[in-house]
């Protein structure tokens, strides 16, 4: 091999290269034995050669995140999108790949942060959305000659278990509704229960949605929080819009409540209820129940899907299934919500 005469031994140990680039710009390449050294000025050249020498190379991922989401993202997208970005980036990219260089991230590296994250239990879900985050800068980086190739492009998720939200059972649901006889999450949960409100729905729903000709409720709104602040905001989707009918027993209750507020399941102030004021509703119900010899688990999720089986169990088409919960597609309600039971529970 003829011998290289830009080679330097250092003190170090290592070798290192001048390599003039064809724009007269010179840099230098370092590595322990001359065949890397040879490797990594061929890997310069060619960077150069497809304009991807052009930014720094040293800039690290935090650093490029943070301008990633200042030119792209920052305030470009809904305010749960921006939280779910920036909860990604600081929560978890940040921690653990911060420091890193952009351009020595492998595929390697990401795979590792998305399974670790799933070793922990971590949801599908949420490694996605990191996955969503790490892609868009990953992308913009290489758009801007940062990098050759995207090193998000082939990481998969985890697999995590999911745990099945079982309907109640008509024994649990008849101790959920003694125990919550008289409390204030009783509407609440009956709301739920009868009529599959999510929990942004529930929050939003007044007096003035009550059609009492019809003896139905309109739902047309719900809230999303932000910083556990109510955001009022348009349905998950247009099929969110929906006229549900209110079983015999649910419509007197709401006949007898007084109307203190203009909604019909306020806070404890008579306010439209914040996050955590939609978790303390529910909380002493669910603290009663747990402490029983037969105690289970509880939740505003766990009371839409009872609604959504019992829909099943009367043997409503998928298309009024779909309609009640006020999916966008049949498949949702099928896939996501139904959960069959060995005993019919009846809605009314």
């Amino acid at each position: 091999m003829k011998k290289d005469k830009e080679l330097k031994p250092r003190a170090d140990g290592r070798y290192c290269r001048k390599v003039t680039l064809p724009s007269g710009e010179s840099k230098f390449v370092y590595g322990y034995t001359p065949a890397e050294v040879k490797r990594k000025k061929d890997k310069l050249m060619l960077l150069y050669a497809l304009g991807a020498t052009n930014i720094n190379s040293k800039v690290t991922v935090q650093k490029w995140g943070k301008m990633w989401w200042e030119v792209k993202k920052e305030g470009k997208t809904g305010h749960k999108s921006q939280y779910g970005y920036t909860s990604a980036m600081n929560n978890y990219i940040f921690p653990f790949m911060g420091n890193m260089k952009v351009i020595d991230v492998r595929d390697m590296h990401i795979q590792t942060l998305i399974n670790e994250m799933g070793k922990k239990d971590l949801s599908e879900s949420l490694q996605k959305k990191v996955l969503i985050a790490l892609n868009g800068m990953f992308k913009y980086a290489k758009k801007n000659g940062l990098i050759i190739s995207n090193p998000v492009e082939d990481v998969e998720v985890y697999n995590v278990p999911v745990d099945i939200r079982e309907a109640l059972t008509p024994n649990e649901v008849k101790i959920a509704l003694d125990t919550c006889k008289g409390m204030r999450a009783e509407i609440g949960i009956h709301l739920a229960l009868y009529c599959g409100l999510r929990r942004g729905e529930l929050a939003e729903i007044k007096w003035e949605d009550i059609n009492n000709q019809y003896e139905c409720l309109i739902v047309t709104n719900a809230v999303e929080y932000i910083n556990n602040r109510p955001k009022k905001k348009g349905p998950k989707s247009e099929a969110g819009i929906r006229i549900i009918p209110i079983p015999p027993e649910l419509w007197q209750m709401l006949q007898n409540s007084p109307r203190n507020s203009i909604y019909i399941v306020p806070s404890a102030k008579g306010v439209q209820m914040s996050e955590s004021a939609v978790r303390r509703l529910i909380e002493p119900v669910q603290n009663r129940i747990e402490k029983r010899s037969d105690g289970f688990r509880v939740t505003w999720h766990r009371l839409r899907h009872t609604y959504s089986t019992n829909l099943e169990k009367m043997g409503l088409s998928p298309k009024t299934r779909q309609y009640l919960m006020g999916h966008a597609t049949v498949s949702l309600t099928d896939n996501v919500y139904t959960h069959f039971q060995d005993e019919h529970l009846e809605i009314a």
